[in-house]
């Protein structure tokens, strides 16, 4: 809704160029965030869909399969969770840099970017673990890490709790440019493991499934054996496309950070023209992120 109402007064040419750079930057921003939470989502149901095919070939050969085993989770639901609250915390703080160049701030948007600061004031105790991945052997994060990102989640929580409507968007945005380079930096990494976990999935399963087919002779008929040669030419397919998702997703994240970065340099006078390009291109990257995904096929 502010999003909205920024761009129909920018339309009328009424904006301050503050208040054109922090409107055009919370619209691209809050399409970035949508799109990569839905990515999220989306990889998430990719890699059970992948778990419950790869139980077919483990039936036969491990005898303590079960239909009540827990499936192996890209993420685990707290973990999830965290990142959806980062994203989230990300969205309300572009939200309120439109607020600062207002000069009417919104109660609406202060009390709905303090509930965001309070979750992620809770998000601030588990990091460590939440913003890690339930994938096997990929290291943990070292103390420094872990400090630099709790750093960076309890800046943003006590920014979005405090309102500092008061301040002004040079200040916030140099203030806060650390901590959104932080966050993109750190989402961005997890997304490389996501991706090569993905690709190790799919492998392995369309590995399986060609050693069966070339291997079951005449147990099967013409027709089965059709369909299961579809099945791997789907599963290739599927491969694909969640990877030029999530492809998609850590363009957008980074060019993102890039963006706040511009943004943050432009309001205090450095090259402002640019910054204008700067923000086209992240609405341009939550634009195609977004189009990339409800152009998926149901399966996702």
């Amino acid at each position: 809704m502010v999003a909205a109402l920024g761009f129909s007064i920018l339309a009328t040419g009424c904006l301050s160029p503050l208040a054109k750079h922090a409107t055009a930057f919370s619209a691209a921003t809050a399409t970035v965030i949508d799109g990569s939470e839905d990515a999220y989502r989306a990889a998430m149901r990719l890699r059970l869909q992948e778990q419950a095919a790869a139980s077919v070939y483990a039936y036969d050969k491990d005898p303590t399969w079960s239909p009540y085993k827990d499936l192996s989770p890209l993420l685990t639901p707290a973990q999830l969770d965290a990142r959806i609250k980062v994203l989230d915390g990300l969205k309300a703080y572009a939200d309120t840099l439109v607020d600062l160049t207002s000069g009417k701030p919104s109660p609406d948007l202060e009390n709905a970017a303090e509930g965001v600061g309070t979750n992620l004031q809770g998000l601030n105790q588990t990091v460590a673990t939440d913003l890690t991945t339930a994938i096997p052997n990929v290291p943990v994060m070292t103390t420094a890490q872990s400090n630099q990102v709790s750093t960076a989640v309890l800046a943003l929580a006590e920014y979005l709790i405090s309102r500092k409507v008061k301040s002004s968007l040079p200040k916030v945005t140099q203030d806060m440019n650390p901590h959104v380079q932080a966050l993109c930096e750190l989402l961005n990494s997890d997304i490389v493991i996501l991706r090569r976990q993905a690709d190790v999935d799919y492998q392995t399963q369309i590995m399986q499934l060609d050693q069966s087919i070339r291997h079951e002779g005449t147990a099967v008929s013409p027709y089965e054996h059709r369909l299961e040669i579809r099945a791997l030419v789907e599963l290739a397919d599927q491969q694909k496309a969640n990877d030029d998702l999530l492809a998609r997703l850590q363009t957008a994240l980074h060019t993102l950070a890039m963006t706040h970065q511009a943004l943050a340099a432009a309001v205090q006078g450095n090259n402002p023209e640019s910054i204008s390009q700067k923000i086209a291109g992240l609405a341009a990257a939550g634009h195609d992120l977004n189009v990339y995904y409800k152009s998926l096929p149901n399966v996702f």
